[in-house]
């Protein structure tokens, strides 16, 4: 019998099987605490917009009107309130019963989300994020609290994810007779029983979709390699970037602090260079050289922000650059897909309105739970299978025997 056949039929019996078998333990008992951490506080950020519209109760819904005043009164509205803070960019992506988030900073270094009414022009709310628990969870998912040595950290357990879940279904398969048995959670056994079920069924259920996203979220930690092989493999010139927040773009000639037109203008020279798009955020670099980057979102567009581009003086509003995603290449498609891909924040792509939108959204904290779970599940089967074992030989009572010393004294 072949050894292909061998593990097909009885997977045990295979060399390869048990090799697997021990890259999947150890890779598992190292960087199964982070994976589970990484998981459990992903599955929370997956809502984080959401939440922290909750956070600030009354402050981000506004009645509409017939028509929205223009960016700069939103702008004026919060220096007229706060006139030494620094308005850097504005999203208004949420619909037009939400109020507008203008972010600034303040001479401390806070960075403020300032909820403006678009349509009165009046501030509503503020939320500090400097000390905010939702942005502390945010960075603990995405650096773990680390900046880019953290950031790299978490590359290199996103790739120790990707090889779990490739041998994790190697190490589930339990032969071409019994496989549905791998299937089979037993309700009524005993709890250590009941646990490696767990571990096999949500192992088996979630493997590719952990898989694919801890693949995209390696792609932050190594964005060069990411975007160098994928050239290769697209035989793509220029690979372009994610740019979130639209702060990478190419060099400007002019500075904000010439500024010669309004800031509504910027909005509509950008909706004019990409028609058919609408803008839903825009970023005002204070630095020398750096263009107005506004983002735009094309219908069914697979972000939540936009994966649009548009770059503009910062004097003048002359357009410097227009990246328009639709018309993208392949190669470049693909990256910046990493981000919604990741944070499951494609829903809007399907065209289905608000349903696809958060049954997406739902599907990816259950993947961010099934680490978190099977993190737990592995060590106690760990547990249950070797430590409790070495436990009772180091710390059970040596047994005495059955005779006592008087037995064997002589009379």
């Amino acid at each position: 019998m072949s050894a292909l056949a061998t593990f097909a039929d009885q997977p045990r019996r295979t060399r390869f099987r048990a090799w697997l078998y021990q890259i999947h333990l150890w890779l598992g008992l190292i960087a199964g605490l982070v994976f589970g951490v990484v998981g459990l506080s992903g599955a929370i950020v997956v809502f984080r917009v959401e939440m922290n519209y909750m956070s600030t109760p009354g402050t981000s819904s506004v009645k509409p009107d017939a028509r929205r005043l223009p960016l700069d009164d939103l702008v004026a509205a919060v220096l007229r309130e706060h006139p030494r803070d620094r308005v850097f960019n504005a999203a208004f992506d949420t619909g037009p019963e939400t109020a507008w988030n203008l972010r600034s900073t303040t001479p401390e270094g806070h960075r403020v989300h300032n909820f403006v009414d678009q349509y009165r022009a009046v501030l509503i709310g503020r939320d500090d994020y400097t000390n905010k628990f939702l942005q502390w969870l945010w960075s603990l998912h995405a650096d773990l609290l680390g900046g880019k040595t953290g950031r790299l950290v978490n590359g290199i357990v996103a790739i120790a994810g990707m090889i779990l879940a490739l041998t994790g279904l190697v190490v589930w398969w339990p032969g071409r007779r019994t496989w549905r048995a791998g299937l089979h959670y037993l309700r009524g056994g005993r709890w250590q029983r009941q646990n490696y079920d767990l571990h096999k069924v949500v192992g088996f259920y979630s493997s590719l979709l952990f898989g694919f996203v801890t693949f995209t979220g390696a792609y932050f930690a190594f964005p060069d390699a990411y975007k160098s092989a994928t050239a290769w493999v697209t035989r793509t010139a220029r690979i372009g970037e994610i740019d979130p927040c639209a702060f990478n773009g190419p060099p400007a000639r002019t500075r904000l602090a010439d500024r010669r037109i309004r800031y509504e203008d910027y909005l509509r020279l950008a909706e004019a260079a990409m028609p058919g798009a609408r803008a839903v955020y825009i970023s005002f670099p204070n630095d020398s050289g750096k263009a107005i980057g506004v983002k735009l979102k094309e219908p069914n567009d697979w972000h939540r922000v936009g994966l649009s581009n548009v770059y503009l003086e910062p004097a003048d509003g002359q357009v410097i650059h227009v990246d328009r995603f639709s018309t993208n290449s392949i190669g470049t498609k693909f990256i910046k897909l990493m981000l919604p891909l990741h944070f499951g924040r494609f829903g809007g792509g399907f065209g289905l309105g608000p349903i696809a939108v958060y049954a997406v959204m739902v599907l990816y904290v259950l993947i961010g739970l099934a680490p978190f779970a099977l993190s737990v599940t592995g060590l106690l089967m760990y547990w249950n299978r070797s430590l409790s074992k070495r436990w009772k030989r180091r710390f059970s009572p040596i047994p005495q025997s059955s005779k006592s010393c008087e037995s064997y004294s002589t009379r």
